[in-house]
């Protein structure tokens, strides 16, 4: 069983880490990267935070940029199910979410403007427009959003331009690959309006999609920019892109198409965020885990390869057990623009730096319900019973962060930005009230048999990092803020006043509920979800004898 072979190695693990909480990982070298005509100045990181603690007892955590409450219901839960309990059980594990968890900001979404600077596709010009007509329904229907002249267009507009594009730069700087173009490849390229064209439109369409498809269309999508290529092409194409964005302070950069090109569209701004990073604390965390026999896995909606390289990256090769991560079908070994539900396989970190490929598939995407899916197929079937604890930080995880009732403890990161439609909002929100009005601790929680919630604020300027706080620094703000809006509040108030349980907020706020529904007393719409299963109503497997589990 591979969960019992990683546990064996964790007492192993255990030595190495309490020599020092910041020892280098078993990853992969980061490869060199070239900037392209990017005018970020790339610029070393600087000392975290809570760095006078580095020699410290390396099974809890001791940063000092941890929210308090935060600190202290890790080492609780750690004392309480870690190896050291006399409650620890064989087949222990946790499982956290990638983008804005782990990392502050989106990898993937780095990645695809990456992607676009360096113009690394294995796509041919004519193949191109079906590519990116993939689980688009109603082409010529007209869709709101991004184009400067206010007129709503219709993907097939969107296509028709997109292609154009590419079709004149391929001719002029194709063919293109899957390594990109060099350094100065890179500057010719993005002097030709017809790379504004290309990349604007196709970065904003990225987005386009999202607003307009379900889920289960729009998730997959950005993963068909890398049909033609390796798992090995995409893994290094990600890793330059997370070795460029974790160095660049972040900031704002907005891209236009030309005003004077003839297309259908017209001409369109897209602005998005530049700069990523995976925080120390997240080693800490993850290390303090493993050094207690406790298993870490990543369930990632971004695709396989860049979250395995995001592990390489920042150096968590060695306290990361392995990842679930959507993954598009492979055929004659490269990437086609379909979503592989039968053989997107778990990928294993193994101890000697190296992946390797599992054999059971998780025969979902890995969003949304889709995570719970994918962590029962996979991980249920592996170690006999749910997770331990949780980390999120959005709708996308709500799910497998309230359902399964092994969960003992949640860590939401706080992006300071989330709805009361969104996950994120109501389990922020949840957070607060279980502290403050319920008085819990993890403790008091456990004891009364719900998943303790709590709520890690970050600062998103500069080289980003964690912070000794529940609240967040928004980029381009030095004023911390705890929830995104007055919606939150009063939501929150709700709680209070109604004196819920924790079951019944879960329960009732994950639901799609309009602001003129008759049984709605809060005035304003809430919820995201029209399928939710409950809290805590994927019951743990009943306690297995090891020899069973280790057959």
């Amino acid at each position: 069983m591979e969960g019992k072979k990683r546990r064996w190695l964790a007492l192993l693990l255990a030595l190495v880490l309490a020599s020092s909480v910041t020892a280098c990982g078993g990853g992969t070298a980061e490869p060199e990267t070239d900037d392209g005509n990017d005018t970020e100045e790339v610029q070393e990181p600087v000392t975290d935070a809570g760095e006078e603690d580095d020699t410290a007892d390396a099974g809890h955590l001791v940063r000092t940029d941890w929210a308090d409450d935060v600190k202290a219901a890790v080492n609780d839960f750690i004392d309480a199910y870690g190896s050291g309990s006399p409650t620890y059980q064989e087949g222990a594990y946790v499982v956290s979410d990638f983008d804005n968890t782990c990392s502050i900001f989106d990898v993937e979404e780095q990645l695809a403007a990456h992607q676009l600077q360096v113009m690394a596709f294995a796509i041919a010009p004519e193949d191109l427009p079906g590519i990116l007509a993939t689980g688009l329904a109603d082409l010529d229907a007209p869709r709101e959003g991004y184009a400067m002249d206010g007129q709503d267009h219709s993907y097939a507009d969107w296509i028709a331009d997109i292609g154009a594009a590419y079709g004149a730069l391929y001719e002029s700087y194709g063919p293109f690959t899957a390594a990109g173009l060099d350094e100065d490849g890179q500057a010719a390229v993005q002097a030709d309006p017809q790379w504004s064209e290309f990349a604007t439109k196709m970065r904003a369409m990225y987005d386009l999609v999202y607003d307009n498809e379900s889920a289960a269309v729009a998730y997959p999508w950005v993963l068909y920019w890398f049909t033609g290529m390796t798992e090995e092409e995409v893994y290094q194409l990600a890793a330059a892109s997370h070795t460029k964005y974790k160095a660049v302070e972040t900031s704002e950069v907005t891209w236009a198409s030309p005003e004077d090109l003839e297309s259908a569209v017209g001409q369109v701004e897209y602005t998005w965020t530049s700069g990523t990073q995976v925080a120390e604390n997240i080693r800490e965390l993850f290390g303090a885990f493993q050094a207690n026999g406790i298993d870490v896995w990543i369930c990632s909606a971004s695709a396989t390869d860049p979250i395995r390289a995001a592990v390489d990256v920042w150096e968590l090769h060695d306290v990361v057990t392995g990842l679930l991560a959507m993954t598009n079908k492979l055929e004659d070994g490269v990437y086609v623009n379909e979503y592989d539900y039968e053989a997107g396989y778990a990928w294993y970190a193994d101890p000697d730096g190296a992946w390797r490929k599992g054999d059971v598939a998780t025969q979902a995407q890995t969003q949304g319900p889709g995570k719970v899916t994918a962590v029962e197929n996979v991980l249920v079937s592996e170690y006999g019973r749910g997770p331990l604890a949780g980390f999120m930080d959005s709708t996308g995880d709500y799910d497998f962060c309230t359902v399964f009732d092994s969960l003992k403890l949640v860590i939401c990161y706080n992006r300071a930005s989330r709805k009361v439609t969104d996950g994120g909002g109501v389990i922020g929100e949840l957070a607060i009230y279980q502290r403050d009005t319920l008085g819990y601790g993890f403790a008091k929680a456990d004891a009364a048999g719900d998943t303790l919630y709590v709520l890690q604020g970050r600062d998103e300027n500069g080289l980003r990092s964690l912070r000794d706080s529940n609240a967040t620094l928004r980029y381009g703000s030095d004023e911390e803020k705890l929830f995104r809006d007055a919606d939150n509040e009063a939501q929150l108030q709700y709680m209070i006043d109604h004196e819920m349980t924790t079951q019944e907020i879960l329960d009732r706020f994950a639901v799609k509920t309009a602001a003129d529904d008759p049984d709605n007393d809060l005035g304003f719409k809430y919820g995201f979800s029209t399928d939710y299963a409950g809290y805590h109503t994927v019951l743990d497997a009943p306690e297995t004898d090891e020899a069973d589990l280790a057959a």
